[in-house]
């Protein structure tokens, strides 16, 4: 039992030395660039729920006055339509839009809707919970490069999640901010960019059209993997860019945490299973998985083991924490170590729960079942 909690401990450690140093590489090669100017109209499907929803949508306003915000909500939702409603005083349009029928996916009906209202060279998609920095649309817009020849087709970001709030809202940042910089960046790094962060994107509006819009993956369930291949299976490429934009999600309990873990694991297991390359399986999912089993082995070697374990995910969390700061900007308390380290070893066990009712979720304010490849609503 010792030798393979050893074996296992070297996986790891080699494994997540691998991943930061590649995230640094990265970022190394891919210096900032300067601000590029263009109009841009920044669709977001908007659904209540969240106390802090006005607050981004604001925010979002005021940090990129020279966007055009198009902002979507269904008819049914009537916070949504009173919060977008106040906001329609200012430089946005809101888009009513009817619920989502079975067999579409809620947050691609509404940008489908949207698209023919898109009037710029340039489209953004934004979650609702997202927030961009002042000059976030110029980087990505450098980022795309002026010409298709000489750039990119659609652009992405790096999420950090806010750490302030209540304990399961930490914990949920702490899973987000304790993988998205040692994932994202390295597979841009190793060609390996199958997927993107759909709070945020960019990419040109005809290139878009020509690709048949929303409407090509309106009936997929994970729309930024299908965004992705829509691109990808046309030949265009996927940009990861620098731009860091700020998350903030009210996580209102366990059971909503639980919700929110699972339906990204359920995302998860089925971009594993399509795309089970030595990249996702091993640098990946070897390393999300091998917290819970040094636990497991530790019970069972002695305490040592388990004091080294615990030294092992402290380090690897007081580590990224120094990289989120020095590379992204990121500004973080040191009281999320404990918390990224616990969620390192929860991770495997959300996955887990995957295995019953793989096909059953929660969606923010729907409980979405597929049957087959087939989106229902109960």
């Amino acid at each position: 039992m010792t030798a393979l909690f050893a074996c296992v401990a070297v996986v790891y450690v080699l494994g997540m030395a691998a991943r930061m140093a590649l995230a640094a590489r990265w970022f190394a090669r891919s210096e900032p660039l300067s601000a590029a100017h263009a109009k841009v109209t920044v669709m977001i499907p908007v659904v209540s729920g969240d106390p802090a929803l006005q607050a981004c949508l604001r925010a979002n306003l005021d940090n990129a006055p020279d966007a055009t915000f198009l902002l979507m909500v269904e008819s049914d939702d009537g916070e949504a339509r009173r919060i977008t409603a106040d906001l329609a005083r200012q430089t946005c349009d809101v888009l009513v839009v009817p619920p989502p029928a079975t067999g579409e996916n809620p947050k691609v009906a509404k940008l489908a809707c949207a698209l023919p209202h898109v009037a710029t060279p340039l489209f953004a998609v934004l979650d609702d919970d997202t927030v961009l920095p002042p000059g976030a649309i110029s980087e990505a817009v450098a980022a795309l490069g002026t010409e298709p020849a000489k750039g990119g087709d659609l652009v992405t970001g790096l999420p950090v999640y806010e750490t302030d709030g209540g304990f399961f809202t930490r914990l949920l940042a702490a899973f987000v901010n304790g993988s998205v910089l040692i994932t994202y960046p390295v597979g841009a790094l190793l060609g390996e960019q199958r997927t993107l962060n759909g709070m945020f994107y960019l990419g040109r509006t005809d290139d878009l059209r020509g690709l048949g819009g929303f409407e090509a993956i309106r009936g997929d369930l994970t729309d930024d993997y299908a965004m992705a291949r829509l691109y990808l299976d046309a030949g265009r490429l996927l940009v990861q860019s620098r731009v860091v934009h700020p998350v903030r999600t009210t996580v209102t309990g366990f059971r909503h945490h639980v919700s929110v873990m699972r339906r990204w694991m359920i995302f998860a297991r089925r971009y594993l299973r399509e795309n089970p390359s030595p990249f996702t399986l091993g640098l990946i999912g070897g390393t999300t998985l091998a917290p819970l089993v040094l636990i497991g082995l530790a019970c069972a070697t002695g305490g040592w083991a388990l004091a080294l374990v615990v030294v092992l995910l402290a380090a690897k969390a007081v580590v990224l924490r120094r990289m989120r700061s020095t590379l992204m900007g990121s500004h973080e308390d040191p009281s999320q170590v404990p918390l990224e380290m616990l969620a390192d070893v929860l991770t495997p066990l959300h996955m887990a729960t995957t295995v019953f009712r793989p096909s059953a979720m929660r969606w923010r304010n729907r409980q979405i079942r597929m049957v087959g490849e087939r989106i229902t609503y109960e």
